[in-house]
């Protein structure tokens, strides 16, 4: 198993993701995803949604600017690892903090 992190900070505070498991978006293979943090007008639009997991696919969707139907062709550990930075996007964590 690779013991490096698949998550690289760009210095504008969005990350890159690397994918464990490519996915296929508008017939281009996707090897990375890179998220962008959220701005709060992005998170009201999540308030229609009654699933944690359905928030998650559409916010997903949005930072990083493909259809929610790729966000659905993740595999589950990519789909926990974007997931997760988007947790510390919103948390303040240093994984989501700008410098």
């Amino acid at each position: 198993m690779n013991s490096s992190s698949p998550i690289t900070h760009q210095s504008d505070g969005s990350v890159w993701v690397s994918l464990f498991y490519p996915i296929t978006v508008a017939g281009s293979e996707v090897r990375a995803l890179k998220l962008h943090r959220p701005k709060v007008k992005q998170l009201r639009t999540l308030a229609g949604y009654e699933s944690g997991i359905d928030r998650s696919v559409a916010l997903i969707s949005i930072v990083a600017g493909i259809p929610p139907s790729s966000v659905d062709e993740l595999d589950g550990r990519d789909f926990n690892t974007l997931s997760g930075a988007l947790a510390d996007f919103l948390s303040g964590s240093p994984t989501g903090d700008a410098k």
